[in-house]
């Protein structure tokens, strides 16, 4: 495989020097929008598009949404294939089109997915010729290019690990949640539940009280102590979102507890952003 490293679609043109069997372009979508990502339907709608866009020729599509939230899907096309995961919770999505034959437009339809996806940082993370066509015309053998040996982890515990980490902060922002499962009641009943889902013990009642901004609007600001840290945050009734920040001085999942929260509010999805203490 020959890579041309990592660049921006908007600095210079996707291009490929080498004669092979097929194209492959890897794409990084940040900052997207987050309800677009947990929507299957629309992904699956916009990714056809841009397929259709770039000259392809389409032969199926298949989405599927997963719980809590994050959509995996495929365009299946004459030429080969567009492929997406996205993580609504951290506004990103991984693309990979694979074409045979230079017949797609890719820097179109690199564009039409940043446009679809609202997303306003896109790279282009690897742009590679895949089965290179020797001289005489025969496949040439690729040596590979990095160890394969050396693994990465996803795994945040390793990550904490790694670090030398003393605590998390974990925020979590629950959106579209139902008026009726943000009372004080039910606030109240959510905690509970995430108290235990942290194994860590409230050190005195949670303390709720109501506010109202005439700009940002009304809702209810909550604290709750726990014997190694905290749960703070507040919900606001005009947005229908519950906004979360929880703090440990020891490791946490935070999925686990992301995860607890959009089932216990109802919502249709989470953002996620995770730090480490050091």
């Amino acid at each position: 495989m020959a890579g041309q490293g990592q660049m921006s679609a908007l600095e210079q043109p996707i291009s490929f020097q080498d004669l092979a069997l097929g194209r492959h372009l890897t794409i990084e979508y940040y900052d997207c929008n987050a309800n677009i990502l947990a929507d299957v339907s629309a992904m699956e709608q916009l990714f056809v598009e841009a397929a259709k866009v770039s000259g392809a020729t389409v032969l199926e599509s298949s989405f599927h949404g997963f719980q809590p939230q994050g959509v995996s899907g495929i365009v299946v096309i004459c030429e080969s294939h567009f492929a997406v995961h996205a993580w609504p919770e951290h506004d990103y999505a991984a693309v990979d089109i694979f074409t045979c034959g230079d017949q797609i437009d890719f820097e179109l339809a690199a564009r039409t997915l940043q446009k679809s996806l609202g997303s306003r940082s896109m790279i282009i993370s690897n742009v590679l010729s895949r089965g290179l066509i020797g001289q005489n015309g025969t496949l040439l053998h690729e040596k590979p290019a990095v160890d394969n040996t050396t693994h990465t982890s996803m795994s945040w515990k390793k990550r904490y690990q790694s670090v030398d980490a003393w605590g998390m902060l974990v925020s979590v922002d629950v959106y579209d949640c139902p008026e009726e499962m943000l009372t004080s009641g039910n606030i109240s009943s959510v905690l509970e539940e995430l108290c235990q889902k942290l194994e860590s013990a409230p050190c005195c009642p949670n303390c709720c009280v109501k506010f109202h901004d005439p700009e940002r609007g009304s809702g209810l600001r909550f604290t709750q102590i726990l014997n190694s840290g905290t749960v703070t945050g507040r919900y606001n009734l005009e947005r229908r979102t519950f906004y979360c920040d929880i703090f440990l001085c020891r490791f946490f999942e935070p999925r686990e507890a992301a995860e607890l929260l959009i089932d216990a509010l109802s919502g249709s999805y989470y953002r996620l952003q995770v730090a480490m203490r050091q």
